[in-house]
């Protein structure tokens, strides 16, 4: 072969052996929407600042200000206070600004002139704790192709519109690549995004330490699965959940991590007998892996109210979630509560079944000693 083709040969392999990690990865989802040629036309661009200019009654002033945004990821929702899933999205902010604050991050909600009075009093009741904006006369929504509630924006460190019309589930995954960035690569991955290339995936060094991860937890002595009866349509042991914890969940308890704990999930109704006999191994459970263990319990098969007031008048220290649709429960296949999973730091569910089975407390404690994160913590 012709030395020069040759050369021009390798070099084209070369290149393509650099792209490959980027079209490997998995893509950030947007919503689909009429709006989305327009979208993707806005997105690897330098953000309009006078858009952000010209939003109103700032609950906390100056938080799109160019000083205190400079070098930072900002995430932008367009929600509305008489909107239910604007209220999840709310608390989904909340969270992502307390688990992202060190990494540089700007969390704010916007939200139109009509409704904004019911918004002000959740503020001033301390029900919102994260910035919120009126968009006097809709001139973001305008802008920004806002066709519902809740709608998701992300900007880049280098100042420049990254996700428009952000799917809900990729909100995490899109503020950790983000937040991986400095202003500098920001703009390369903008480029290479305009490009139709995702941008690359954060530190090589994240893969190594995932696969390391991934290593001990799967050479882990776990305990045995439950082989009685699960009281559920399919049996979920050793793997993940099929829908993320907290993606349609709202909370009715005060907000708390479960970041490197074992997790205890249990799906209740506040008139069950076993479920308050359950209670008991739990708070036993918490006590003897305190800082360890963290127990959620899921309902939404009853009022929320009365959920709040049973709340109320107990001294359980519990997470508690809400779910109306009780969509995590119907994913799962449950026929009958109280219905018990159990996850290792890892996400992955070790036991399933009734909690009054008498191998489930062993099962836990088993769980907690083996767990590489936990039971260092």
């Amino acid at each position: 072969m012709n030395p020069t083709k040759l050369n021009s040969l390798f070099v084209s392999i070369t290149a393509c052996a650099t792209l490959l990690p980027l079209l490997a990865m998995a893509p950030i989802k947007r919503e689909a929407t009429d709006s989305r040629q327009a979208l993707t036309e806005l997105e690897t661009k330098p953000f309009d600042s006078s858009i952000a200019a010209a939003l109103t009654d700032w609950s906390h002033p100056g938080t799109l200000d160019p000083e205190n945004t400079k070098g930072k990821v900002v995430v932008l929702a367009v929600v509305s206070a008489a909107d239910p899933q604007s209220i999840m999205a709310l608390s989904k902010l909340t969270r992502m600004h307390r688990d992202f604050k060190d990494q540089g991050i700007v969390v704010a909600a916007i939200h139109p002139d009509a409704g904004f009075d019911l918004m002000h009093e959740k503020i001033a009741a301390g029900k919102v704790t994260i910035p919120v904006a009126r968009d006097a006369g809709g001139t973001f929504a305008t802008a920004m192709h806002t066709d519902n509630y809740p709608d998701y924006y992300l900007i880049d460190r280098a100042g420049n519109l990254r996700f428009a019309d952000l799917d809900k589930r990729a909100i995490k995954d899109a503020i950790k690549l983000l937040t991986s960035e400095t202003p500098e690569s920001a703009t390369t991955n903008a480029a290479l995004q305009a490009q139709g290339l995702d941008p690359a995936k954060p530190e090589q060094d994240a893969k190594e330490k995932e696969a390391s991860k991934s290593k001990k937890y799967g050479g882990a002595s776990w305990p045995k699965h439950n082989k009685g009866t699960l009281y559920a349509n399919r049996n979920s042991q050793g793997m993940k959940l099929p829908i993320p914890l907290l993606d349609n969940e709202e909370w009715v308890s005060e907000e708390r991590s479960f970041e490197n704990k074992v997790l205890i999930i249990d799906f209740w109704i506040s008139s069950s007998s076993p479920a308050k006999k359950a209670s008991r191994i739990y708070t036993k459970l918490l006590e003897t892996h305190a800082g360890k263990l963290e127990v959620v319990r899921i309902s939404g098969s009853e009022d929320k109210e009365k959920i709040i007031r049973k709340l109320s008048n107990t001294k359980e220290n519990y997470a508690q979630l809400y779910d109306s649709t009780q969509t995590l429960y119907k994913a799962l296949g449950i026929t009958s509560i109280p219905h018990t999973l159990v996850l290792s730091t890892d996400g992955t569910i070790r036991w399933q079944g009734f909690p009054l089975d008498k191998g489930f407390a062993q099962a836990v404690d088993k769980i907690v000693a083996t767990d590489p994160i936990a039971k260092d913590g």
